[in-house]
């Protein structure tokens, strides 16, 4: 009897033991009992940090990936615990979704893994937001002409921690998306005019101030002008863009060669006006863009038909029934002599009252006294007109001004 009952025991053994190993391979890979865990270790293995001796800096906005490491679970089999993350403080200094950290502002701050509601490790965080002492900004091309594209580089310096560098984002704009567009960092110049790219960092911000043109594909202007000394012309320059129809750039004008002042035979405006000053030869320099041309200037001397008289004076004085008129101007080379022309008011057309030869000239002015009868009328006051011009061998000058001379009758 007693060999029966040990055999039933040995036997009952058997069959219970491996259903209690198999309840618990079950029960275990079930997760229905949680292993044991060693080795757990908080680590952050996303995202910017240092590891320090004791504890994780992280800059503030950043957010990282934490770990429980790799640690051990007893049994093997057994399926892997639920461990979750927590912070261990009301500091609203971080915070923690699923397996990813917030920082949010600088201080310190614990965070643990947790199993269940049991603290399995914990580990010290700081966060920090280094100061940014100096921002640069920069650019891959150049941005001046419409069409012109560019990448913004920036450097960023920063107090401590300088490992942080490179994870300072500057943040660009434009003063004017007309002018320049910016997508990411990525600038294109869309339109002419003024524009700054400005780029903001930590507080800091930095400006590229830029000046947009047209591009110039076409630059027409006259190949010569041919002058008289003291006649005047405008050069007209007719520019094409690329695209058409975008405001050009100045048109500049400058002298090809240098020479004093009073060496110039025509002198050249901001504007473009020539004037020609004396006989000789000039050669303008026009420029917009990076398009240029040249003009050549010819002065030839004046001709007497493109010439007039000029700085009349004159004075007067009414005696018996006489205008007594005393008059002088500048002389002028190549001319005979000067006819005087005069009309009263009441006439319809002029008639020559004088003509005074050029032998009369004396220091550049001739000089002459002329009378004239008053006219007769029923209005008291009464008035003549004068005009000069000079006649020489082949050609005459053009009228002078008209001198009008009012009088009462006495």
């Amino acid at each position: 009897m007693k060999d029966f009952n040990k055999n039933k025991k040995i036997i009952l053994l058997i069959i219970i033991i491996p259903l209690l190993l198999v309840g618990q391979y079950f029960m275990f890979s079930k997760g229905i009992i949680s292993p044991l865990v060693k080795g757990v270790e908080i680590k952050i293995i996303g995202g910017n940090y240092i590891k320090d001796l004791d504890k994780y800096i992280v800059k503030q906005g950043d957010e990282v990936e934490i770990s429980a490491g790799n640690y051990v679970k007893i049994p093997g089999y057994a399926k892997d615990p639920e461990l979750w993350f927590n912070v261990l403080d009301d500091t609203c200094i971080a915070e923690i979704k699923g397996n990813k950290m917030k920082a949010l502002k600088e201080g310190y701050t614990s965070v643990a893994v947790m199993k269940g509601s049991r603290l399995i490790k914990k580990a010290m965080i700081k966060i920090v937001n280094p100061d940014v002492e100096s921002l640069d900004l920069d650019l891959s091309d150049s941005l001046k002409y419409v069409g012109d594209k560019a990448t913004i580089t920036s450097s960023v310096a920063i107090s401590n921690y300088k490992k942080f560098e490179d994870t300072y984002k500057t943040k660009y704009l434009s003063s004017d998306e007309s002018v320049i567009k910016i997508d990411g960092d990525n600038a294109m110049a869309v339109g002419v005019g003024s524009a700054t790219i400005s780029g903001e960092c930590g507080g800091k911000t930095v400006e590229i101030p830029l000046e947009i043109q047209a591009k110039v594909a076409k630059l027409d202007v006259p190949s010569e002008f041919v002058l008289e000394e003291g006649q005047s012309a405008t050069i007209k320059a007719k520019v094409t863009t690329s695209p058409k129809g975008l405001k050009a750039p100045k048109v500049e004008y400058s002298y090809s060669s240098k020479k004093k002042k009073d060496e110039r035979a025509a002198y050249i405006s901001d504007a473009g006006k020539i004037s020609a000053i004396r006989e000789g030869t000039e050669k303008i320099l026009v420029s917009c863009g990076e398009k240029k041309a040249t003009i050549k200037i010819t002065v030839k001397k004046r001709s007497i038909k493109n010439s007039s008289i000029k700085n009349i004076n004159y004075s007067y004085n009414v005696e018996d029934e006489k205008v007594k008129i005393g008059i002088s101007w500048d002389s002028l080379d190549g001319i005979k002599n000067y006819d005087i022309y005069f009309k009263n008011y009441d006439d319809e057309g002029y008639e020559v009252l004088k003509s005074i030869p050029q032998t009369e000239e004396k220091e550049g002015k001739i000089n002459t006294n002329i009378e004239v009868e008053s006219s007769d009328g029923e209005n008291d006051e009464k008035g003549l007109e004068i005009y000069i011009v000079g006649v020489g061998e082949k050609e005459s000058t053009k009228p002078s001004e008209k001198i009008t001379i009012k009088y009462n009758k006495n």
